[in-house]
C-alpha cells in the first residue's frame, strides 16, 4: 500500500502549468450545454451534445470512440 506524504500531490492537485481533470470535464460539460461540439478529452474526435425531450443537452458522445460524458 503506497503512502501519500505531505510533499506529493495527490491525483487531484495540479501539476505544473496542466489542467486537473476537473478543470477539463467542466470546460467541456460547458461547453456541451451551449450547444457547442467540443474535443473529445480521450482522443481528441469530435464531442456533439445529445438531447432528451427537451432543448437542453443531457450530456455528449464522441464521434471518433464513442465515449460518452451525462
Amino acid at each position: 500500500m503506497a503512502v501519500l506524504t505531505a510533499d506529493q500531490p495527490s491525483l487531484f492537485d495540479p501539476v505544473g502549468a496542466e489542467p486537473t481533470l476537473d478543470d477539463v470535464l467542466v470546460g467541456v460539460w460547458e461547453r456541451l450545454t451551449a450547444h457547442a461540439q467540443v474535443e473529445c478529452p480521450l482522443c481528441a474526435g469530435e464531442m456533439k451534445p445529445e438531447y432528451a425531450i427537451h432543448a437542453r443537452p443531457i450530456g455528449g458522445r464522441c464521434t471518433g470512440c464513442g465515449s460518452a460524458l451525462s
